[in-house]
């Protein structure tokens, strides 16, 4: 992401939050950039799709920040990088919670289809995360229960943000937070392996459906919609659009248009861009 798109986002972040989406006009976001309202244009087709992608780059930063804490902690025991990594969130919940209260008050997610799709990616995404961290704290012996756990410990986290957005007095130190949820979650795994009872969820629930051409044509559509994308990119969609409509569509075609794809630095070109590899094996 260049340094102009990167600088409206995050203050379109801080504009959605302060005034909320609606009330937010494009020229108050291109005067707090210090450009014109051309210049935005250049970068983003409208109000709606430059949401989409700030919705993006929170979530996206939040998962970078804990791959971070794994990389910048790992010479530590990997309990305390665990332990790290839940307050990294907390730390950005808080830096974010205007934003956050935005989201959850306009109701965003549910009748935004290029979010919930993204939603749901990140949630397998976060959950692969969680439960790396869980492994590497507790053990192989663990794994029947990684599933249940890694719910657990989302509801833990996201039940004290909740706390944290809506009781504004409340002021919590980000790593005893962290380490008492820890030592709570302890508590949990020794419960388990003591009492060895049958998990609740299997391990695959994350798992992605495996993609038709149907759901990928979709895709494509809300791509070429939502994102603004090179003429090559386009190009690349529309033949693959047109040969996944026929009733036996070309794959050396399809290959060939998806090396295009593989070439662009478009988060969500390149997650379709693997659909479509998937579809074509």
């Amino acid at each position: 992401m260049n340094e102009k798109k990167e600088k409206i986002i995050k203050a379109s972040i801080q504009l959605f939050a302060k005034k909320g989406f609606s009330s937010t006009t494009i020229q108050e976001i291109a005067d707090e950039c210090g450009i014109s309202k051309g210049a935005f244009y250049l970068h983003f087709k409208s109000k709606e799709q430059l949401f989409n992608h700030a919705f993006e780059y929170y979530i996206d930063t939040s998962m970078q920040g804990m791959e971070n804490v794994r990389k910048e902690y790992q010479h530590l025991p990997p309990r305390e990088i665990f332990q790290k990594q839940i307050a990294k969130q907390f730390q950005h919940f808080a830096e974010n919670k205007d934003f956050i209260i935005l989201i959850l008050s306009e109701n965003i997610i549910p009748e935004n289809q290029q979010i919930k799709k993204y939603s749901k990616t990140v949630k397998k995404q976060l959950n692969d995360e969680m439960q790396i961290s869980i492994l590497t704290t507790y053990g192989q012996h663990i794994e029947p229960y990684i599933t249940d756990l890694s719910v657990m410990m989302q509801g833990m986290i996201q039940s004290y943000v909740q706390v944290l957005l809506l009781q504004d007095e409340i002021h919590l130190s980000f790593d005893e937070l962290s380490a008492f949820i820890l030592d709570r979650f302890d508590d949990l795994v020794q419960g388990l392996l003591h009492s060895n009872p049958l998990p609740i969820l299997s391990q695959n629930i994350w798992e992605d459906e495996a993609p038709n051409a149907s759901s990928i044509q979709e895709e494509l559509r809300l791509l070429k919609h939502e994102h603004m994308l090179s003429d090559d990119t386009i190009v690349s969609i529309e033949v693959i659009e047109e040969e996944l409509a026929k009733d036996e569509p070309r794959k050396p075609v399809i290959q060939g248009m998806l090396s295009n794809l593989k070439t662009s630095e478009n988060p969500a070109v390149l997650r379709v861009a693997e659909q479509l590899k998937l579809l074509l094996q």
